[in-house]
């Protein structure tokens, strides 16, 4: 499945290592937060695919990640709580998911300041680009963008 730019993670257990007829593997994705699936013998093959309901935050605590995990995995069912709170590293995840997508964009690292609002990181590859919307015109502005990318006029 293409993802694009989005952060995910996948993880994945054979039905070696589950009770019952299939494996188990449980996905996250930055923006939609936390699935399960009920697998076949192979980790694609789905049978039932569902949001977690137990984790409510999307970048949830690792701790109750595993809780869930383990829940899922030993019983092949959700707990019978729900975890609301976000992981106290949730504002580093997204920090560095930005950052892993301005890379691939050809652009430097976003930077949190001690205060918490963010600041171009003067240092490392990239580009900086500003483009006054009042006086460029479009033909301007994606001309401008086409010579930092290093892209030719089509």
């Amino acid at each position: 499945m293409e993802r694009g730019l989005t952060t995910y993670m996948t993880l994945a257990w054979d039905v070696s290592r589950t009770s019952g007829q299939g494996g188990i593997r449980l996905d996250w994705e930055e923006r939609q937060g936390w699935y399960y699936a009920l697998t076949g013998l192979n980790a694609y093959d789905v049978l039932l695919y569902t949001v977690v309901t137990a984790l409510r935050a999307p970048v949830a605590d690792p701790e109750r990640v595993a809780d869930v995990a383990e829940e899922l995995v030993r019983f092949r069912r959700l707990p019978d709580v729900e975890y609301r709170e976000e992981w106290e590293g949730a504002r580093e995840v997204r920090a560095a998911a930005d950052d892993s997508r301005r890379g691939r964009l050809g652009l430097g690292p976003f930077r949190l300041r001690e205060d918490g609002t963010g600041s171009e990181s003067g240092s490392g590859p990239g580009v900086q680009l500003t483009i006054d919307t009042q006086a460029d015109t479009y033909e301007q502005a994606a001309a401008a963008l086409r010579a930092a990318y290093g892209r030719p006029r089509p």
